[in-house]
């Protein structure tokens, strides 16, 4: 199954998932140190994680919905087997 970021929203608004515990894309006021991102940086897409300002565990995709798709497996899995 494809998602893109407006599916992505829904399934983590659903999961009932803080919202002050991850960015879809990163925000410089954001206030906890360590979040998950999932951004689109020059022709590409990535995913990952950003602490304290650095970037860590950073993958990068050719399409938003294979962004979308990674960011679920990988960090909310949850979110996926709700969705039927």
């Amino acid at each position: 199954m494809k998602y893109d970021l407006q599916k992505l929203r829904v399934i983590m608004d659903n999961s009932n998932i803080g919202k002050l515990n991850y960015s879809i894309y990163p925000d410089k006021n954001f206030r906890i140190e360590t979040v998950i991102f999932i951004r689109k940086q020059a022709n590409k897409w990535e995913i990952g994680v950003k602490d304290k300002g650095a970037d860590y565990d950073v993958t990068q995709f050719d399409t938003e919905a294979e962004a979308c798709q990674a960011f679920l497996e990988r960090y909310y899995p949850e979110g996926l087997n709700c969705e039927k």
